[in-house]
Parts: structure tokens; C-alpha cells; sequence
């Protein structure tokens, strides 16, 4: 019992000291810095964090409409996609309807085996799309990363053929 309240006075006395109110009661004080009152002072130093950036751009080839799908790491750490084959992107093309005219995997196999990539601070994964022969017309492309329970990285881009 003594043992018990010897404890629970060392515990409080301990949480007492743990108030951020100045001794004194006054304000804190701006000490040569040059900072607007209400700024965070931990937002504004380090990296900010940013985010795994997909993108999608057309590549200029003859007789063939390709494009590079990517995803660059503009976080603070490196990031690492782990693959169930050997799929790492995936595509679908729409006409103009909303109907999916073309999808990369549909009738395709892919080899069995866990592969794992890294991609470090502002480096990229990127992969080249060759798209099939369509028809004249406007379609949309749609990419996306296979990576085993993460996001997909979505990308778009309107594809225009003559």
C-alpha cells in the first residue's frame, strides 16, 4: 500500500513538470527569427514529403503510337513495389462510347515469380507502351502499376489516331 502511493506521487509529480506554460506566465518571446505568429516551426524545416507521381507522355515513333508510362518517387523515401509475375503495368484503351476496345493482359501470361522493385528518392519506374493498330478515332488510355497491394498509379491520356 505504501509502495502503491509512493508510486502514484512520484507519478504525479512527475506529469506536473510536463505543463509547456512559462515559468513566469508570460508569452513566449520571438528570438531573431523571422516568423509571422502561428506558423509551425516543424513545417518549415526538412524536406517537405510529396508523393509517388504517375505520368503518362507519347513518344514520337514511326508507324506506331508509343508511350512511356512512369512513376517517380518524390518522397523522403525509397519505395518498393513488389510484383506476383512478371506484369508490372497494365493498359486498357476506350473509344469514344466509354467501351474498352483493347486490354494488355486479356488472353496474355505472364511468368510466376515474385520480383521486387526500388525506386529511390526522385528516380522513376518507367515502362514503354507500344499500343496495337486501331482504327481512326479518339481514344482514351488508361496505365496503371500491377504492384501486389498498393496503390495502382493510375495515368490517362487522350490518344488521337488518323
Amino acid at each position: 500500500m505504501k509502495r502503491l502511493m509512493m508510486m502514484t506521487i512520484i507519478l504525479m509529480t512527475g506529469l506536473a513538470g510536463c505543463g509547456t506554460a512559462d515559468d513566469n506566465g508570460s508569452e513566449p518571446t520571438n528570438k531573431g527569427t523571422d516568423q509571422e505568429a502561428g506558423e509551425d516551426m516543424t513545417v518549415q524545416k526538412g524536406i517537405v514529403a510529396g508523393a509517388m507521381e504517375p505520368s503518362l507522355t507519347v513518344q514520337d515513333a514511326e508507324d506506331q503510337n508509343v508511350y512511356v508510362y512512369a512513376v517517380k518517387n518524390q518522397t523522403e523515401q525509397e519505395k518498393t513495389f513488389v510484383f506476383s509475375s512478371g506484369q508490372k503495368i497494365d493498359y486498357e484503351l476506350k473509344n469514344d462510347k466509354g467501351e474498352v476496345v483493347y486490354k494488355d493482359s486479356n488472353n496474355k501470361m505472364y511468368t510466376q515469380a515474385i520480383q521486387e522493385i526500388t525506386v529511390k528518392q526522385a528516380e522513376e519506374f518507367s515502362q514503354k507502351i507500344v499500343l496495337p493498330k486501331l482504327e481512326s478515332g479518339t481514344y482514351t488510355l488508361t496505365v496503371w502499376m500491377t504492384a501486389k497491394g498498393d496503390q495502382d498509379y493510375k495515368a490517362t491520356a487522350e490518344v488521337y489516331i488518323k
